[in-house]
C-alpha cells in the first residue's frame, strides 16, 4: 500500500494545486485571502489514520462528506475542529449577517463550504490523472475521530481497519486564526489499486502499471 517516493511527489504536487484551487474560490466567495500549507500526504490504512487523527486532534469535528464514483469510488471527508465552525461560517456570510442566526444557517454554510473544496481538489485529482468522477450532494455532520473514517452503510468491523484511506492534513489560516483542516478519501483495495494504476501512468511507472 506504501507509496513510493515519486508517487507521493506527485500526489502531494496534484493536491497542492487542488487545494490552491479551493482557497481561491474562497477568496472569490468571502475576499478573504485565505493562506494555505502545503499538504502533507498519506496512503495508510483507516486504524492507522484514525490513530494518527487522535493523536492530533482531541476535539468534536465538524465533517463534511461527499461520495465521488467513476473510475474509482471514494468518500471524501473534509473535517475541521467543531469550535472553527462558526468562524467558518461567519466568514463565508459577512459581518453584517446577525450573530443569533449564525447557527441556523451553519448546516448549509459548511456544506458549501465543503463542496466547494472538496470538487476543486477532487476535479484537480480527476484531470491530473485523466478520470471521470462524479460527485454527491454534501453530507454534514458533528463527530468525532473514531466515526469519522466509518462508511456509511457499512458495520464497522476489523476488515474495516485496513481498508486503504489516501490522508491529507492541511493548515488554513482564517483571518487571525489558524484552523487545521484534515482531508481524508476512503476507499476499497480496488479503487486504491485502480487510483495507483492511473497515478502510474501519469508518471510512467511501469513497476506499477504491470
Amino acid at each position: 500500500m506504501a507509496l513510493s517516493e515519486l508517487e507521493q511527489d506527485a500526489l502531494t504536487e496534484i493536491f497542492n494545486i487542488g487545494v490552491g484551487v479551493a482557497a481561491a474560490a474562497l477568496y472569490a466567495m468571502t475576499s478573504e485571502h485565505v493562506p494555505v500549507s502545503v499538504p502533507v500526504v498519506e496512503l495508510t490504512s483507516q486504524r492507522r489514520a484514525k490513530q494518527h487523527f487522535l493523536d492530533r486532534e482531541q476535539r468534536q469535528l465538524c465533517a463534511i462528506r461527499q461520495t465521488y464514483v467513476g473510475e474509482f469510488t471514494t468518500d471524501a471527508v473534509l473535517m475541521f475542529p467543531q469550535e472553527s465552525r462558526l468562524h467558518l461560517v461567519r466568514m463565508m456570510v459577512g459581518d453584517d449577517f446577525p450573530e443569533a442566526s449564525l447557527e441556523e444557517v451553519a448546516q448549509d454554510a459548511m456544506g458549501e463550504l465543503g463542496n466547494i473544496m472538496l470538487n476543486a481538489v477532487i476535479s484537480n485529482l480527476a484531470s491530473s490523472l485523466c478520470m471521470r468522477l462524479e460527485g454527491s450532494l454534501p453530507v454534514v455532520s458533528l463527530t468525532d475521530a473514531n466515526a469519522v473514517f466509518s462508511r456509511p452503510g457499512r458495520d464497522a468491523g476489523a476488515d474495516d481497519d485496513e481498508a486503504p484511506v489516501l490522508a491529507l492534513v492541511i493548515d488554513f489560516e482564517l483571518s487571525a486564526q489558524r484552523v487545521g483542516g484534515y482531508l481524508a478519501f476512503l476507499l476499497d483495495d480496488d479503487s486504491s489499486q485502480n487510483l495507483l494504476h492511473r497515478l502510474a501512468t501519469h508518471i510512467g511507472n511501469e513497476a506499477r502499471i504491470n
